[in-house]
């Protein structure tokens, strides 16, 4: 008695849809409520849209980064390993004895320090080249068949740090000196 009642909805003609469902489907989906398992599935879209990988994730991170940052002390309190490399690893003619794998594992995991710089020059100087889009160090492995101005093109030894932490050969690689790391050292 005390309550309004909504005005029933205008009765529609053959052929009409009832204006609260125009532009929908008519499909039997779209004009009932969504199951529980497909209401859960596009909750897990809408999430998935919200975060979207960026170019960047493909990219491995080449900086490195300790896994545990923090100073793990003794009973004493001092620190329980040493916290400043050894000086003997800063002095360039060390650098002459390693092997390759150790500077290239230098080279490549002790980022923007004074060792990869030690590294890359000793690598220069076993005759390794860097190239700069690839991020990788290249090697004669025979004189290049074809040589230009801008580039030269052979059979080519290059070290994997990504896959397989071994040199590989590459056969008819084509070397643009616009990617050669040029740094005098």
């Amino acid at each position: 008695p005390g309550s309004v009642m909504p005005p029933p909805p205008p009765a529609s003609s053959a052929g009409t849809r009832p204006a609260d469902t125009v532009g929908l489907p008519s499909a039997p989906e779209a004009r009932n409520p969504l199951s529980p398992r497909r209401l859960d599935a596009l909750h897990l879209l809408n999430a998935s849209l919200r975060h979207l990988p960026a170019p960047s994730d493909g990219r491995r991170n080449r900086k490195y980064a300790p896994r545990n940052p923090y100073v793990q002390t003794d009973q004493s309190g001092h620190p329980a390993y040493p916290m400043q490399p050894t000086q003997g690893y800063e002095d360039p003619a060390m650098f002459k004895k390693y092997d390759l794998d150790t500077l290239f594992f230098i080279f490549y995991y002790q980022q923007g320090s004074y060792q990869q710089h030690l590294a890359a020059k000793e690598l220069k100087k076993l005759s390794w080249r860097y190239h700069t889009k690839y991020l990788t160090w290249f090697q004669r492995h025979e004189e290049p068949r074809m040589t230009a101005s801008d580039f030269e093109r052979g059979s080519y030894v290059y070290f994997d740090n990504d896959s397989g932490w071994c040199r590989r050969v590459k056969s008819d690689f084509t070397f643009e000196y616009q990617f050669l790391e040029d740094d005098p050292m």
